[in-house]
């Protein structure tokens, strides 16, 4: 039969197959790029997850502040302004969107002082990754705000001018309290008519 008819025959190394340690070699390093790869997913998707959102806030209109009617015959310092606001959210994440909530309240305060002269509530808005919201409209409205006289004349002024710099916040309310989302000092935009 064979060259070994009574003996057992010699085991003969099997060509294309691979050692016992090649193959554990070759685990371990499939196990180690892995590893790898998760990480680096991992971390690219932790910095997607600490990416802001960006928020647009503009004051297209103001009413009761006028400074020839409004703010020259009000001796008390009552004021019932009015605001016409937009508001807008973008997502610059590839993995999460971005929201205003819909229990955000819009608040509108003038000077260093912070002088809250108006709120309203912002509708909820949301968009998707990468995505952006147009311009929504708000309306922030104040009744008999009380205005110290020095922050009259000033407001006056800057009216006047077209210099006045308005504080606008977006708040979200949330169990146990509110959470503030955005915080900016806008101008009233030079093309904004009064109500």
């Amino acid at each position: 039969m064979g060259a070994y008819p009574n003996e057992d025959q010699p085991v003969l190394p099997r060509h294309g197959g691979l050692s016992r340690e090649r193959r554990q070699c070759l685990c371990f390093w499939f196990a180690f790029l892995t590893i790898c790869v998760s990480l680096v997913i991992l971390t690219w998707y932790g910095d997607q997850s600490n990416i802001p959102p960006d928020y647009s806030i503009a004051i297209t209109a103001v009413s009761g502040l006028d400074p020839a009617t409004d703010l020259q015959k009000n001796h008390l310092g009552l004021l019932n302004p009015a605001f016409n606001l937009t508001v807008g959210v973008a997502s610059r994440s590839r993995v999460y969107g971005a929201c205003i909530g819909p229990h955000t309240a819009v608040k509108v305060s003038y000077s260093y002082l912070r002088l809250p002269l108006a709120s309203g509530t912002a509708p909820a808005i949301c968009v998707g990754p990468l995505e952006s919201s147009g311009p929504r409209p708000v309306a922030a409205r104040g009744r008999d705000v009380a205005v110290p006289g020095f922050l009259v004349d000033t407001l006056a002024e800057e009216m006047r001018s077209g210099e006045a710099m308005f504080q606008v916040q977006l708040i979200e309310g949330r169990r146990g309290g509110w959470r503030y989302v955005e915080t900016r000092w806008v101008k009233v935009e030079a093309s904004a008519a009064s109500l």
